[in-house]
């Protein structure tokens, strides 16, 4: 990470970053009478006006002022706001800065401490480096990043909030964009342990020939021709008199496609198919540390899909958790088939919420692309509020629909379900209507996410993604606000 927020003044004159809603009266005033005349004349030469995407950067003797264009105040959203705020951090970067003061305007739509979060949560996003791996590459020195507001207070609050989100969407991404030769199934149950460990969580994990002998054949399946072996890893936080909300996460740390194997084209990202336990590992961190009332559930469900001489065939059938059996007719629709023996041990906590988290089909990527998330669910209140999440904190989210009528193509004449349809038609859908025979009557939610950036945001440098956590994070705090 190569941001630090400071709670201090800084020392002299560091470069400015300024966020200019459309109208503000003396937009550069708080840079003193002689740079203010000097960017109101190159503003009104570059026709500079706080217009979205707009940005104004002015040299000094002593630093620089970078003003970015917030557009019209009425129509000011959240994600066009961090999305501001990442455009102008990633200007004054590239420009040199080392230290930077972000002057919040006071015409925001929300209250001082909820805009400094925001402003905090979108610094950490687009700060976000990994280069871990990389010898040759000079490291860049830490940004020091004070956030200046009217409200000191206040913004102090809304500081330690963004920082607790934003360290989250980082492990996420951490997480993500490590090699699968790293990021086993075993690293990412020690991830999750030190995870508990700092929130006081309980932890359980079943791992390897244990998930046999426990009946989670659908995973140990599998995950058993890998090195590495297969894991159920369970977190639970918080009073048992709250609410309790159940999150799921697809963990495949590596996905070859099994026997139907992939090209290499398709294989190439495939370190990236763990995205949703990344993610749910990520939200859970974030609602805990955030102290959030409520009963907090993370189930990650991991494996690597290795082709090797116990891999499972196209043929075989698997008796799940649940008692159910799956007729494999694709081994590289692995993740469902993960995912069934995850969401029944989720649902032994008796959630009255279950959202699951995987980076499911190709087929929702056609459909709705890289940056919006398939959701599939049956109860018109959580369908509600993820969307109503979605749209606030731009973790969007699209509702596709759970077709009945579909459950036929996941008939099997040996088995009591397929775990793909034969003929690849709405295969978003089916995956979907799969998982659902593994939910149970609860409340629940599918979303089918990519979990990728291909850096085309200053939000999202090129890599994981972290896109989740905001939208669960949000959820959680409406939900128990009413």
């Amino acid at each position: 990470m190569e941001i630090e927020i400071v709670h201090a003044p800084h020392p002299g004159q560091p470069h400015r970053l300024c966020p200019v809603p459309v109208g503000q009266r003396e937009p550069f005033a708080a840079a003193g009478p002689e740079v203010s005349r000097v960017a109101g004349a190159l503003a009104e030469t570059r026709e500079f006006t706080g217009e979205a995407s707009q940005t104004l950067l002015v040299p000094t003797l002593d630093g620089q002022w970078l003003w970015v264009g917030l557009g019209e105040p009425e129509a000011l959203t959240r994600p066009r706001f961090c999305e501001a705020v990442a455009k102008g951090f990633n200007e004054l970067r590239q420009a040199g800065a080392a230290e930077i003061s972000l002057l919040l305007p006071d015409r925001l739509p929300w209250a001082a401490d909820e805009a400094a979060r925001f402003a905090v949560e979108a610094l950490w996003m687009a700060g976000y480096t990994f280069d871990r791996h990389r010898t040759r590459a000079k490291p860049r020195p830490k940004c020091e990043i004070e956030l200046v507001a009217s409200d000191a207070a206040a913004a102090a609050r809304g500081i330690d909030r963004g920082e607790i989100v934003g360290r989250a969407i980082a492990l996420a991404r951490d997480l993500i964009n490590e090699p699968a030769a790293i990021a086993t199934p075993a690293y990412v149950t020690e991830r999750a342990r030190e995870v508990a460990g700092r929130l006081g969580a309980k932890v359980r994990v079943i791992e390897g020939d244990d998930l046999e002998r426990q009946g989670y054949g659908a995973i140990h399946t599998v995950g058993r021709a890998a090195e590495h072996p297969p894991a159920l890893v369970a977190l639970e936080w918080g009073e048992s008199e709250s609410p309790v909300v159940a999150l799921v996460g697809k963990g495949v740390t590596f996905d070859t496609g099994g026997l139907d194997i992939k090209t290499s084209q398709f294989m190439a990202l495939m370190k990236k198919d763990m995205g949703g336990a990344a993610t749910v590992l990520g939200a859970f961190q974030a609602i805990a540390e955030l102290g959030l009332p409520v009963r907090l559930i993370a189930v990650l469900g991991l494996a690597e899909n290795a082709v090797g001489s116990r891999a499972y065939r196209p043929g075989d059938i698997l008796r799940s958790k649940s008692g159910l059996t799956i007729e494999i007719t694709n081994t590289d629709a692995e993740g469902r088939v993960v995912l069934a023996d995850a969401l029944v041990l989720a649902r032994e906590f008796e959630p009255d919420y279950l959202v699951d988290f995987a980076t499911l089909t190709g087929a929702c990527r056609i459909a709705l692309g890289k940056e919006v998330m398939g959701l599939f669910c049956d109860d018109p209140a959580l369908t509600a509020g993820l969307r109503q999440s979605g749209e606030f904190t731009g973790d969007a989210v699209w509702p596709l629909p759970l077709w009945a009528p579909y459950k036929k193509k996941m008939e099997s004449q040996v088995a009591d379900l397929v775990n793909a349809a034969p003929d690849g038609m709405a295969g978003a859908v089916t995956a979907a209507l799969f998982l659902q025979e593994f939910a149970g009557p609860v409340a629940w939610a599918h979303l089918d996410c990519y979990a990728w950036s291909d850096g085309d945001s200053p939000l999202f440098p090129k890599g994981g993604s972290g896109v989740g956590i905001r939208l669960m994070a949000d959820f959680v705090e409406r939900l128990i606000n009413g």
